[in-house]
């Protein structure tokens, strides 16, 4: 069951990127190949791709059957909308120059704690 609602899901991912009726014409796209190919059967279907996807757009005698080939042209349209918000970097200016802290010396010239509440607070020592 699992395998199933993964190939379900799958599909319709898939299919969501592309008009569902253009898969329905990819027999044309193979017919409009033998036709080219009955006239130049050097043709690969490569180079037919090349011509009817990339080349620029040919107004030709089979006009009207290039435009009946899949993903050709857009018949349904779907637009998506994002909402953008540029924002404006922030300026970081330079502040007024720090101004130096007060000095409160805990310790004498002795380097004795000049405060008696020191004596309680000592780092760990080995014994």
């Amino acid at each position: 069951m699992k395998k199933l609602a993964g190939i379900f899901l799958l599909t319709v991912y898939m299919t969501s990127f592309a008009e569902l009726h253009n898969l329905a014409r990819v027999p044309v796209l193979l017919s409009h190949f033998k036709e080219h190919r009955q006239q130049d059967p050097e043709l690969s279907f490569w180079a037919f791709i090349k011509l009817h996807y990339f080349d620029p757009l040919v107004v030709d005698d089979d006009y009207q059957r290039d435009r009946q080939l899949p993903f050709r042209d857009t018949d349904c349209g779907h637009v998506a909308t994002i909402s953008y918000c540029d924002r404006t970097p922030a300026v970081i200016l330079p502040g007024p120059p720090a101004e130096p802290l007060p000095e409160f010396p805990l310790f004498n010239e002795q380097n004795k704690p000049q405060f008696p509440a020191f004596d309680i607070f000592q780092p760990p020592r080995f014994s």
